[in-house]
């Protein structure tokens, strides 16, 4: 239907209007769908569209992470493998709870063969430590200067750690044309615990 069309049947109908009104009438006929159509179903589906396109480039976003974590995978697993051999070299050279008194005789022998004098040797008490506890011995030994150097450099060989610490020198004689001394030292050992101390609440 033109607006001719619309004109006439408007006048042969209904009581005769202005030409403005029934112009304007006319437009609001035709608006009308246009009108009907954007709200009632132009613009709910461009919201759900909208809200699909945010939700697809979120999604794009986490396949995006989700690939470069998938990319590096493989350097992680190989940082991991690196990280378990170094921890269990290290563990290894902590002696156990079995081979601790096995330590303590090689210590001891250790120390006749360097021709020294045992004078005390004794086991102090464990200090518990993350994941490993130090165990202190307390020895005194005499015998020539050269030999107690020789010893603590056999004690540094050994296949376990195995420090030296709080060395003292004292009591100095001349025998057979040597220096002996009688010398006090505390050798600390570490036992593998794998348990960790618990923190204290601050």
């Amino acid at each position: 239907m033109n607006s001719t069309q619309l004109t006439k049947f408007l006048d042969e109908k209904y009581i005769p209007l202005e030409p403005k009104t029934k112009a304007l009438i006319g437009v609001v006929i035709f608006l009308l769908p246009v009108i009907l159509f954007y709200f009632l179903y132009y613009q709910p589906k461009s919201s759900t569209i909208e809200n699909l396109y945010q939700k697809e480039m979120q999604a794009g976003k986490a396949v995006a992470a989700a690939e470069a974590k998938a990319n590096d995978l493989a350097k992680f697993q190989k940082e991991v493998e690196a990280s378990q051999l170094d921890f269990e070299i290290k563990a290894a050279l902590l002696p156990k709870e079995k081979e601790i008194p096995k330590l303590l005789k090689d210590i001891s022998a250790l120390g006749n063969n360097a021709g020294l004098d045992f004078i005390s040797f004794k086991p102090l008490a464990d200090r518990p430590k993350d994941f490993y506890s130090e165990i202190p011995i307390s020895i005194k030994v005499h015998g020539p200067y050269h030999n107690v150097g020789f010893f603590f450099d056999q004690i540094s060989k050994l296949e376990r750690i195995v420090s030296v610490t709080n060395v003292k020198m004292d009591s100095p004689t001349k025998e057979g044309g040597e220096m002996f001394l009688s010398s006090d030292c505390q050798l600390v050992t570490y036992r593998f615990t794998n348990v960790e101390l618990p923190k204290k609440k601050k």
